[in-house]
């Protein structure tokens, strides 16, 4: 059976002998002084942890938990069109000129040409729809741009910006 390296742990390896030794003479309740433990650090022993549960489970874990990926577009490519119509009908202003040109539709409710009727309704849907198609394309970019950013991982006190308030 074959571990990855990646699961590797490099730890320093001593004789029992002098592991024991050691521990023997530096119990700090019973020294006076501190003394310290001197390691050779050109002596390294690989340890594989039996790992092969977690690679059969590791599977089966990334699909039920989500990723880290960040998302917030709010189209696809086929679902813009109908969305983006779903959503501009919501304003009473487009649905007044949806009902001004279904009026227009019927020969005896006509007051101007039909096609003129759709003008202003064409326009306002257009543009309305290339606004949102331009600022969903940069939310887009921006959050590829995010997520192929490096994170830091871990913790250090030197990031943590404190202040100190002199008190009277």
């Amino acid at each position: 059976m074959a571990l990855s390296v990646d699961s590797a742990v490099y730890q320093p390896w001593w004789p029992v002998e002098e592991a024991i030794q050691a521990q023997l003479e530096s119990t700090p309740l019973l020294s006076s002084e501190k003394q310290r433990q001197k390691y050779d650090l050109h002596k390294w022993r690989v340890v594989f942890p039996r790992n092969d549960g977690f690679q059969k489970d590791l599977g089966r874990v990334s699909r039920v938990y989500s990723g880290n990926r960040i998302q917030t577009t709010k189209y696809t490519i086929l679902s813009f069109l109908p969305q983006n119509l779903f959503e501009q009908f919501h304003r009473s202003a487009n649905v007044y000129f949806l009902f001004l040109v279904a009026i227009n539709w019927f020969p005896q409710l006509e007051v101007f040409h039909r096609e003129i009727a759709m003008l202003p309704l064409a326009v306002v849907l257009l543009v309305t729809a290339v606004k949102d198609g331009i600022e969903d394309y940069k939310r887009y970019r921006f959050d590829q741009q995010i997520n192929s950013s490096t994170t830091k991982r871990g913790f250090h006190p030197d990031d943590i910006n404190t202040y100190e308030r002199e008190m009277e």
